[in-house]
């Protein structure tokens, strides 16, 4: 891996691949011209947002996630290892294109990492690992058309689990209102 710690690994990578015409829709401002040269590049060393985010799906902690809401398009993804949600809001041309529903089930793609302190806007779960206290979620639905691989991940999640990370992204909307990342997955790391 080019821009993740190879030491570790996820215990739920779902491989999945980038779809460039999603992702175009998602975040257009990634695709600008030297943007596109250094993707086409890589196999040379250059680097680039686009290639970043597809290694991201591709060996990612796949997770469950779900509509929270509709307007503003809020989705509360699942962090297992945190046992929280992060709740990411994305622009109303996404709720349009897509048009989900409250409650539907979406998989996202975490990846981790170990600052100082625990981003502000988790609230860590009883079952939080401790092994790491930052995330970075990006919803595989909105990013990908390997609708199999996604598929068997929502049915090894089951209602069971989707109800929970439901419930706690219900709880995180008391508790922190009005407090969203920004789902663009060059953003969704950042704290809100």
């Amino acid at each position: 891996m080019k821009y993740h710690d190879p030491t570790t690994s996820a215990s739920d990578s779902i491989q999945i691949g980038l779809d460039l015409k999603k992702l175009k829709f998602l975040m257009p401002e990634i695709f600008s011209l030297s943007q596109r040269i250094k993707y086409w590049l890589r196999r040379f060393g250059f680097s680039s947002y686009i290639e970043q985010i597809s290694e991201h799906i591709s060996f990612g902690d796949s997770q469950g996630a779900v509509v929270v809401s509709t307007s503003p398009l809020l989705i509360a993804a699942y962090n297992e290892d945190i046992d929280c949600v992060i709740m990411l809001k994305y622009e109303k041309k996404i709720q349009k294109r897509y048009q989900f529903f409250e409650g539907d089930r979406l998989i996202c793609v975490n990846t981790f990492g170990r600052w100082e302190e625990m981003q502000s806007d988790l609230i860590p779960g009883k079952r939080n690992s401790g092994s790491w206290n930052s995330v970075h979620p990006i919803v595989a639905d909105l990013v990908s058309s390997d609708q199999a691989p996604i598929q068997r991940r929502k049915d090894q999640i089951g209602e069971q689990g989707f109800a929970y990370i439901e419930q706690l992204g219900r709880e995180y909307l008391i508790k922190k209102p009005q407090v969203f990342r920004d789902g663009k997955p060059i953003y969704a790391s950042m704290e809100a």
